[in-house]
């Protein structure tokens, strides 16, 4: 019988916001000891840095170019082109619990009208959450159990305060102990496990809404403190070398949040520590459950859909490719796990953690559409994966990285970043424009067009008879 797969996935969580992140301030045990016990890879990037997009490249295998959702709108048109269907031909039951962000929310929208959907693309059982700022406008099952609690009004009203506050929304949940959304989450993956049949492989997704903003953490995780907060990195300048596109681009990313003072900063990250440390403790208590009830000779996959810019470059949120916003911690734990962790440097995706799932559910017909590759090579020998470069996309811009050099342009072919992260980790300096590294800047171009050609979608075909 195939083994069981778990996939672990919170939301807006940055690669160095954990322990085994390299992060010094931070408590992140359980997040920490799946990496004791499994691979953690150091720089996995997200086909793009915003939720929906990479969400469902994950699902599908694909990149936002493929599957045709840039932004947070729209959803999959071809339900068949999921990692799931391959997953039932070998017997597993599907579940997804909590946010899954796959077809819009908001606009008075019941998420239990979208259980279609999301059985079209292959989830046997759907136990739907909103994320945060969706709740506000989505009924699902978790505001009902927020009704039954007492605690919807009481929710409403702070984030109502919230939006007012805009990113200077400073201050804890008043919610009781043990009834923020996540806690609901976990509690709802526990009870399922509980109750899975342990007679069939079952494929478990569990989506936390946090630590994805607003800065609600509990209370009980609110015990950060500000002068322990690695500061954010500061604006950048405008070099004189930029072209138009790439000083227009410049301007417009180092003018935001121009109120939000360094003292605001630390409480931010502080809030978003909490946040992070509470997600941990939820995730802890899903993989209690889940070992006790089906063994430790199982998959466990973590991933998060973006990062998050915690005032980096006084920015807030994602949605740019600086390193904050678009690399994510992922780690694979196989069954039983490892004797000793690995910590792989090698360049990675999350459309590669999509073959990695069918490759542990030992699934050799892979789609042509899906463009990663298995990452189970890592724990044979930790240099046989990873790609020469990785890729990006939102909205008008992509990113190409390889290691070393970074480009980001826009749809009219136009340079808007050009950073050197050896020369300069912190991508303080845009060097797009530099005549001297015109060379290099197409070399990364010819890299892109060649990425670009070899993951065109392949269209399904019945053969005429």
């Amino acid at each position: 019988m195939p083994k069981d797969i778990l996939v672990l996935m919170p939301d807006q969580l940055r690669a160095d916001w954990t322990g085994c992140g390299g992060s010094t301030h931070m408590r992140t045990p359980n997040i920490d000891g799946l990496a004791a016990q499994g691979a953690f890879f150091n720089r996995c990037y997200t086909p793009s840095p915003v939720c929906m997009p990479a969400r469902t490249s994950f699902l599908s295998g694909m990149y936002p170019h493929n599957h045709g959702q840039w932004h947070n709108v729209g959803r999959l048109r071809d339900v068949e082109e999921t990692l799931l269907h391959p997953l039932k031909q070998l017997g597993y039951r599907t579940c997804h619990v909590g946010k899954s962000h796959l077809h819009p929310h908001g606009s008075g929208r019941d998420l239990r009208d979208a259980i279609p959907f999301m059985n079209a693309l292959g989830w046997d059982d759907v136990l739907e959450c909103t994320g945060p700022w969706s709740t506000r406008t989505t009924t699902s099952i978790l505001t009902d159990w927020m009704k039954t609690e007492g605690i919807f009004d009481l929710f409403m009203e702070d984030y109502a305060r919230r939006k007012q506050a805009g990113v200077k929304n400073l201050w804890p949940s008043p919610l009781p102990d043990g009834k923020h959304p996540d806690d609901f989450i976990a509690r709802t993956a526990v009870n399922y496990i509980h109750d899975s049949d342990p007679s069939a492989p079952l494929y478990l997704f569990v989506g936390f809404g946090g630590p994805h903003e607003p800065w609600d953490s509990p209370v009980r995780f609110d015990t950060y403190q500000p002068e322990d907060m690695p500061p954010p990195l500061p604006r950048d300048g405008v070099p004189d070398w930029l072209s138009n596109p790439a000083r227009d681009f410049q301007e417009r990313t180092t003018s935001h949040n121009p109120s939000v003072t360094e003292n605001d900063w630390a409480r931010i990250r502080t809030l978003y520590s909490g946040r992070v440390e509470h997600v941990d403790s939820c995730l802890g208590e899903v993989l209690k459950a889940w070992y006790q009830k089906r063994g430790q000779d199982t998959w466990v996959v973590f991933w998060a859909d973006h990062g998050e810019m915690l005032g980096d470059k006084a920015h807030s949120g994602k949605c740019v490719f600086y390193e904050s916003s678009v690399r994510v911690p992922a780690i694979i734990r196989p069954p039983q796990g490892c004797s000793s962790p690995i910590v792989s440097n090698a360049l990675v995706g999350l459309t590669d953690l999509t073959a990695t799932v069918l490759d542990a559910a030992e699934y050799t017909s892979l789609s042509q559409n899906i463009f990663g590759h298995s990452l189970l090579g890592v724990f044979e020998n930790s240099d046989s994966v990873g790609s020469p470069y990785v890729v990006s996309e939102i909205g008008h811009s992509t990113m190409i990285f390889d290691g070393i050099w970074k480009l980001v342009v826009d749809s009219r072919d136009e340079t808007l970043q050009f950073f050197n992260l050896q020369a300069d980790p912190t991508e303080s300096l845009n060097l797009a424009g530099k005549p001297d590294l015109s060379e290099v800047e197409k070399h990364l171009r010819a890299s892109l067009r060649h990425f670009l050609l070899r993951t065109q979608y392949r269209q399904h075909r019945e053969k005429n008879g």
